[in-house]
């Protein structure tokens, strides 16, 4: 009987989705801030670590969730920001090839989602672009300055 048991679990843990694990680093187009990103992503959608360190020493540090549409990744971003508030916001990111391009537009509120309004999300003058790097550079990163 337990070796019935161990099978199924076998069998269920086989068939789970894939999960896909990126780091990324990105600096802001004035040079000024850098945002470190941790994500995980599978068929069913994405979530990760995300924070953005500003020049005068604050960050926003929280944690991203999400669903994938295509090349785009819609979710929200919970955090803790520079002034130690709790706050979420929508969050999008478009994927080209191995780079991540962070959306902006008019955050809002629809029946308690965290949402872009209307047709405000763009891609076009995206503040931080984000580029692939290893694991022990983004501790490092993280570490850094702290």
């Amino acid at each position: 009987m337990k070796i019935i048991y161990f099978l199924l679990l076998f069998v269920l843990i086989s068939c789970g989705p894939e999960y896909d694990t990126k780091y990324y680093k990105a600096i802001s187009l004035d040079k000024r801030d850098t945002a470190l990103l941790k994500l995980v992503t599978s068929e069913a959608g994405f979530y990760g670590d995300y924070q953005i360190k500003y020049y005068d020493k604050t960050k926003d540090d929280g944690t991203i969730i999400g669903n994938i549409k295509g090349d785009t990744l819609l979710g929200k971003f919970s955090y803790l920001s520079r002034g130690n508030v709790k706050s979420i916001a929508p969050i999008a990111f478009l994927k080209t090839s191995e780079k991540l391009k962070l959306g902006a537009g008019t955050a809002g509120t629809y029946m308690g989602f965290h949402v872009y309004l209307g047709e405000s999300l763009s891609f076009n003058d995206s503040l931080f672009q984000f580029h692939p790097i290893e694991f022990e550079e983004l501790i490092s990163l993280k570490n850094s300055a702290k």
